[in-house]
């Protein structure tokens, strides 16, 4: 229990995930990282390197280069979690436990993560921020093809708010710079992605990324959410962030003579956009969709599943531009 508890304090865990840390380390594995603890002692020489090299892939231990060498250091539970949540066996641990890991996690990714209160209040362009737009599947297809790189990952969020049946293999990092000797995942090629993109979409998940600026700068990240599990959807949500941050760039319009009331885009919708009409008229006129602008976040993965094209995605028009409609 002592090795356990100096484990625990190096990597700044809560304590209800004690029993279950040995699923995230091995004995040797913690022994290390409470000897090197989070000051950086160096490691005694009866270590192998080949035990701290696994340690630093699983980021129990973090390191940072100097004069040519290596100095290393334990590393932090937050980033623990989301490598074993992506790679290890994770669902090992039961299903109560990890749904406190999933509050737990919110709760640290919100105060982590204190530039979105910057970008609520000021509406700022996105400094230190991510997730920064809502994107259009042709919009992503464009990234696609200025990548530098296309790496394909597991989603932290998925895996960690595991609320629903939807795809797991959802995150692209599509700048080279952004991908290290531990990130994990598998690359793409771009056709590859494009159609992973159509199939996530057809799967009913919104796209969002950026940097506002990719044409100039490059993309760096797209990911292919759900509204139950993403991170940045339930953060927006909670802080009262719609339309700022994921920003909204578009809104549907609905074109109810066009519509055939198959209610594809009440199923698909996140956020209650589309519903069923609770007008008595309506409804006895055969229009039983019902719609509302001031909820739609503008992901347009309505209009895509419309078969009749009565949705079309309207950009959104900024001072001294006009708006601009995308079909379904």
């Amino acid at each position: 229990m002592i090795l356990l508890d100096e484990f625990s304090a190096e990597i700044e865990s809560p304590d209800f995930i004690k029993p279950y840390l040995h699923f995230f380390a091995t004995q040797e594995e913690m022994k290390l990282v409470a000897l090197i603890g989070r000051a950086g002692r160096s490691a005694p020489s009866s270590f192998e390197s080949t035990l701290r090299d696994r340690a630093y892939q699983l980021y129990l231990l973090d390191r940072e280069e100097r004069n040519g060498s290596f100095s290393y250091k334990a590393g932090n539970f937050y980033n623990i979690l989301k490598h074993f949540a992506l790679f290890g066996n994770y669902h090992v641990i039961p299903q109560s436990v990890r749904r406190q890991l999933d509050a737990w996690d919110f709760a640290e990714y919100l105060r982590r993560n204190d530039n979105f209160r910057k970008v609520i209040d000021t509406r700022p362009d996105y400094d230190a921020c991510h997730n920064e737009w809502v994107l259009l599947a042709s919009e992503v297809e464009e990234m696609i093809d200025a990548a530098t790189a296309i790496r394909l990952l597991p989603c932290d969020c998925k895996m960690l708010g595991d609320n629903c049946t939807h795809s797991r293999e959802i995150c692209l990092i599509l700048d080279r710079r952004l991908i290290s000797d531990r990130t994990g995942g598998r690359n793409l090629g771009r056709h590859e992605a494009k159609q992973l993109i159509s199939s996530l979409e057809t799967e009913g998940l919104m796209h969002t990324g950026g940097p506002p600026n990719w044409r100039e700068a490059g993309p760096s990240v797209v990911c292919n959410c759900c509204g139950c599990c993403c991170y940045p959807f339930r953060a927006s949500r909670l802080l009262g962030a719609k339309g700022k941050w994921p920003r909204s760039r578009y809104v549907a319009a609905h074109d109810a003579a066009l519509c055939s009331s198959c209610c594809a885009c009440v199923k698909r919708c996140y956020f209650g956009a589309f519903s069923f009409s609770s007008d008595a008229a309506e409804v006895t006129a055969g229009r039983r969709v019902s719609f509302n602008p001031q909820l739609c976040w503008g992901c347009g993965i309505c209009a895509s599943a419309c078969p009749t094209h009565a949705i079309r995605m309207t950009k959104i028009p900024t001072a001294g531009s006009p708006a601009i409609e995308h079909g379904s």
